[in-house]
This record gives structure tokens, sequence and C-alpha cells, in this order.
């Protein structure tokens, strides 16, 4: 390979590289404190009226680059997911990997 071959490869390289940097900024979840690397985090949202939490449902928002996002992150799709008719807690889950994929989930507990 010659010197001016490998010259392009790495120019090609490094331009990939600050493009990835500069989009994946973009694709990271608002809620709470964020790792640029990773962040997998859950938050509280509030208190419901039932007596526990003995069922379990999520309703998830999915993006990709920050460009694509795509999910429905309601109560009543996690309450819906869960089988739940009374809310006992609402959470959040922030998941973020390198801004590249983030998926923030609605958390729904009750009866």
């Amino acid at each position: 390979m010659t010197a001016r071959r490998v010259l392009r490869v790495v120019t090609l390289i490094a331009v990939i590289a600050v493009a990835a940097v500069l989009l994946t900024g973009c694709g990271f979840v608002a809620d709470g404190p964020v790792g640029w690397v990773y962040t997998d985090t859950t938050m509280p949202v509030s208190m419901g009226t039932a007596q526990n939490g003995t069922k379990v449902g999520r309703g998830c928002i999915h993006s990709f680059f920050g460009a694509i996002s795509i999910g429905n992150g309601s109560i009543e799709t996690a309450m819906k997911d869960g089988g739940i008719k009374s809310v006992y807690t609402v959470n959040k889950e922030n998941l973020s990997i390198f801004g590249t994929y983030t998926r923030q989930c609605t958390l729904v507990t009750g009866e």
C-alpha cells in the first residue's frame, strides 16, 4: 500500500470518527444525569393510589443516532402492557450507549 493510499484511509477514518462524535450528541435521554459513554438510570415520577405494585408494565421509546425515534412511552401503554388497573408507582428508566442508541421507558407498577 502506498503512502498516499494510507493517508487517504487515515483521513477517511478521521472524518468518520469526527462525524460520529458530532452526530451522537443528539441521542441522549433528557432525565437525570447523563453519561457520555453509558447511562442506565431510573428516576421516580409519581405515586398512585394502589396499595402495592405486584404487576409491572413498560412503555418505551427508542432512538437511533438521534435521527430516528419510535415507540410509545405513555403511562397508558405501560398499564396495558402490565394489565394494571390501579397505579402504585410510575418511574422513568433511561438507557444510552454512546448516544447512538437511547431508550426511555415509563415503568408502572400496580394492581
